[in-house]
């Protein structure tokens, strides 16, 4: 339990000193997938706070129901593939990381963001029309602090250079549009295939086919 606590505890150090907690994180403390876990949860049960209770005036309002596990799916999904693209390439480019160290950066990074758009969920309801594009401001600080602290991270779990960080983010870039693209398509195929397979079992059974 204290260990936990610790390791709670050394969230807000490397949030405030990136390299020198990612480093201690990468070579000197014992993972903690708890940790790690609860935050991607938290970015999803994030996403259904924010649908429901987003002030109308900032959200706008686009119905009022939403699938909780396709919210979550939809908000962690697009980190998971940064992840498993961001290990693909630096396995390339020699990085030293393992995908639990990019899930782990990804995780701490995250924390600073989950609490400003907290907060801007809990202001949407009490601003008024001009006041938004403060909103809009504070959310944009909340993503260049995560963005900030990522490029920290990634640095330090693969040993990088700040230039060839940005190179491997390019790629990175690229080969989570090509895995998406080829996801797609995929499910495009399995579809028709499906669908396919579906309408010659009607047919057979509508002519009274036994085999």
């Amino acid at each position: 339990m204290s260990n936990f606590l610790s390791d709670l505890k050394f969230i807000g150090y490397t949030c405030t000193h990136p390299f020198n907690g990612f480093y201690e994180l990468r070579f000197r403390r014992k993972r903690n997938w708890i940790i790690i876990i609860t935050v991607f949860a938290l970015v999803g049960l994030l996403e259904i706070i924010s649908f429901y209770h987003t002030g109308m005036l900032v959200f706008g309002g686009i119905g009022n129901y939403i699938n909780p596990a396709f919210a979550i799916a939809t908000s962690v999904f697009p980190f998971l593939i940064f992840a498993f693209s961001n290990w693909a390439v630096t396995s390339i480019f020699d990085g030293n990381g393992k995908l639990a160290d990019i899930l782990m950066v990804l995780a701490y990074a995250l924390v600073p963001k989950l609490i400003i758009d907290l907060t801007i969920i809990g202001l949407s309801n009490i601003v008024i029309q001009p006041e938004i594009f403060m909103l809009n401001a504070i959310g944009g600080i909340g993503i260049a602090i995560f963005a900030f602290l990522t490029f920290c991270g990634l640095c330090v779990v693969h040993e990088y250079s700040p230039s060839r960080c940005i190179v491997t983010l390019l790629a990175t870039a690229a080969a989570a549009v090509l895995i998406i693209f080829i996801g797609v398509v995929y499910l495009v195929l399995m579809s028709r295939l499906i669908g396919l397979i579906t309408t010659v079992f009607a047919e057979i059974t509508r002519r009274g086919v036994v085999f």
